[in-house]
């Protein structure tokens, strides 16, 4: 198989791995103000045009740990814009509590893990 056709078949699990977009940062500047969105913007039209099914961010999305208003709105913006959208979900998490070494009947410490 060609690296092309691996691309597109539909076994294949695309990701993509962008690291610290510090949304917000210089966000006062005149000029470089609107970097970090822009940055966003193009990570996220990317994984669109790609057709990804998972964006990993390893790093940090805000600059501050206490986003302005417009970075958040700008943020959640973006993702609505790129992210919602009728396309179905093509994948599934399984769990194997076997494998985990669970207990039979016990919870597991993490609420989601069933």
């Amino acid at each position: 198989i060609s690296p092309a056709d691996a691309l597109d078949d539909e076994n294949t699990f695309k990701i993509l791995v962008a690291t610290d977009i510090l949304l917000g940062f210089m966000e006062k500047d005149a000029v470089r103000g609107n970097d970090t969105f822009v940055t966003l913007d193009e990570i996220l039209r990317l994984a669109q045009e790609n057709v990804v099914d998972f964006i990993l961010l390893g790093g940090d999305l805000f600059h501050e740990n206490k986003p302005s208003r417009k970075t958040l709105h700008t943020c959640l913006e973006l993702l609505r814009k790129y992210c919602m959208g009728d396309r179905p979900v093509q994948f599934e998490i399984l769990i194997f509590t076997a494998i985990m070494m669970i207990p039979q009947g016990q919870m597991h410490s993490a609420p989601w893990i069933f």
